[in-house]
């Protein structure tokens, strides 16, 4: 599967409920206009503040919205993440038992939230790898073929990992692979 990618950069103290709420409804509003799946990349670089009630409204929201199973139409990819982000995001998403994909602002891989120690270890090694399948994936971690698969399928219902037949792909390969990024659109808001 290749997903489409859309961009969003926010720009603003994210510190209301309403501000969240109109940045939710318009990377919603771009999810639902796409003619497939996407993969949407909120980047936090330029976000000075975000506050637990912002960090509620767009990333938990968001991340229900793309691990809800039965209306799919997305997965995010939080980048930018810096110190000051990580404390609220982290604190909504474990208060919701939620968990997120993201990248720091020098490029690690983060994730966020509440997630078995399993598989946020699997979570890393495909991160790392890019792509793989459940099996060498098992090998190379030394564990049972049967707990991988059982942590991977987790990891896709959540929309940590994307789920390409029999392989696995971390978002920062489904980007990779999407190509350069798409203008963001012309009416994006700057609460």
């Amino acid at each position: 599967m290749r997903p489409a990618v859309a961009h969003t950069t926010l720009f603003s103290y994210l510190v209301t409920r309403p501000t969240g709420r109109t940045v939710r409804a318009t990377v919603e509003r771009q999810i639902a206009d796409a003619d497939r799946t996407v993969l949407a990349v909120l980047d936090l670089r330029h976000v000075p503040v975000i506050d637990f009630s912002c960090a509620d409204e767009i990333v938990a929201k968001l991340v229900l919205l793309a691990s809800d199973a039965s209306t799919r139409r997305s997965f995010i990819l939080f980048r930018g993440i810096a110190e000051h982000h990580f404390g609220p995001i982290d604190s909504v998403l474990r208060h919701r038992g939620l968990a997120a994909a993201a990248e720091s602002t020098d490029g690690e891989p983060l994730l966020m939230g509440a997630l078995d120690p399993g598989a946020t270890e699997v979570w890393r090694e495909v991160w790392s790898l890019g792509r793989t399948g459940a099996s060498p994936l098992a090998d190379r971690l030394e564990l049972p073929l049967d707990r991988v698969r059982g942590l991977l399928d987790d990891l896709v219902a959540r929309a940590l990992v994307i789920r390409d037949g029999e392989r696995y792909v971390s978002l920062r390969h489904a980007l990779l692979d999407a190509g350069p990024p798409s203008p963001a659109p012309p009416d994006r808001p700057d609460p």
